[in-house]
């Protein structure tokens, strides 16, 4: 290697004069120079600089830009795009009409109105119908929803799809979250007995379904998720408003028939959301504590749910959410008159007061921790959707 750049490393007439071992010398120190230089290149590179990408990679990543937005809306083309008018996700398939009080009906008249559905009053319960963990959610929806139509239950086909709809776009983040918590609260137990002694935690979701009505959102919490469906977690629900109504007793008898797990764990709580509130507030959420003298440690999350808070009532079952530190909460508001209160005049005269509302309500969450995302359910069902 020497012999061949010697030739280009002899010195000019105005260079120095080299001995014969200064060729060696000056092939080191111009390699060392080189080395430095690149060396210093590649510090330069900005950390930022995106890595080398293969020609198959720049066609791909060009494709994506093709199909992407260049405003500032709302995202387009991608799975986690917000659709304000989804598509059913559940077993009925309500139509839009004119009027939103269209499907003001009870379910069997929405049933016998109907062609494809009209046939399935008549059919029996089938005998051999075994509702357990391994049942898909829509085979126990369709399964509840057809033995309400059957049973001529008290309740509208209008809420009925906004339950359903409800749970299918919110349950399985919920429960999630739930029982991301318990896990959090089993170590933290774990860790604080050391090997002092061996204990069994007893996991609890307790799901409470506020201003409920007749309470069909919460039982469908149940129904959809049956005993052992979480092998280490029990799942029971209870029911918040003034007063309860005859048609939850029917309604929670009815959905028992298929799904017999859900009578033994619901109860109605007749109270006011104020005085409910007040005396809950005062256990703390995702506690793990002993229960007995049996060395079992209770680890309870809960969930909150509310379909039917009219106005600021609303307001009031998330701030009670963030006051006992619910493992997750998700509401569907409406009649949002006087709810934008503290919203800036141009935010409410540009969103309208229930956007501005739940901008408020969502930045109000974000602020206590909470992660907040919103969906829709089909307008078919309601415009405040």
């Amino acid at each position: 290697q020497q012999t061949e750049h010697s030739s280009l490393l002899q010195p000019t007439p105005t260079d120095f004069s080299y001995s014969s071992n200064s060729t060696i010398n000056q092939t080191m120190v111009l390699s060392a120079i080189n080395l430095l230089a690149i060396t210093l290149a590649l510090f330069s590179v900005p950390r930022n600089m995106p890595p080398l990408a293969a020609k198959d990679d720049v066609a791909d990543r060009e494709k994506q830009h093709i199909i992407s937005t260049s405003d500032y809306g709302a995202r387009k083309n991608h799975p986690t795009s917000y659709d304000n008018s989804p598509s059913f996700k559940g077993p009925l398939q309500l139509t839009q009409k004119e009027s939103p009080d269209f499907y003001r009906k009870r379910i069997r008249g929405y049933y016998l109105d109907n062609e494809k559905l009209c046939n399935t009053l008549h059919e029996q319960l089938p005998t051999t119908l075994t509702l357990g963990p391994s049942t898909p959610t829509g085979t126990i929806l369709k399964s509840i929803v057809d033995h309400l139509a059957r049973s001529d239950a008290p309740v509208d086909v209008k809420e009925v799809a906004e339950s359903t709809e409800f749970y299918l776009r919110s349950g399985k983040r919920l429960i999630g979250a739930a029982r991301r918590v318990l896990q959090n609260n089993a170590a933290k137990c774990k860790n604080s007995n050391g090997n002092s002694k061996t204990s069994k935690i007893k996991n609890t979701i307790t799901i409470q379904d506020l201003c409920s009505g007749h309470g069909l959102t919460g039982l469908l919490f149940l129904a959809c998720n049956p005993p052992g469906r979480f092998s280490d977690t029990r799942i029971r629900a209870v029911l918040v408003d003034q007063f309860e109504p005859k048609s939850h007793a029917i309604l929670r008898d009815c959905i028992s028939e298929i799904c017999p797990w859900v009578a033994e764990s619901v109860s109605f709580y007749s109270s006011g959301l104020e005085k409910f509130a007040s005396q809950q507030r005062k256990d703390e959420d995702g506690s793990c504590d002993d229960s007995d003298s049996t060395n079992v440690q209770n680890n309870d999350a809960t969930i909150i749910i509310s379909t039917h808070a009219c106005g600021s009532l609303t307001d009031m079952v998330l701030e009670y959410a963030m006051d006992v530190e619910s493992a997750s909460v998700a509401v569907m508001p409406c009649c949002y008159t006087g709810t934008d209160s503290g919203v800036p005049y141009g935010v409410r005269r540009m969103l309208g007061v229930g956007l501005s509302a739940d901008v408020r309500r969502s930045f109000t969450l974000q602020d206590r921790g909470y992660l907040v995302d919103f969906a829709a359910v089909p307008r078919a069902i309601t415009p405040m959707n």
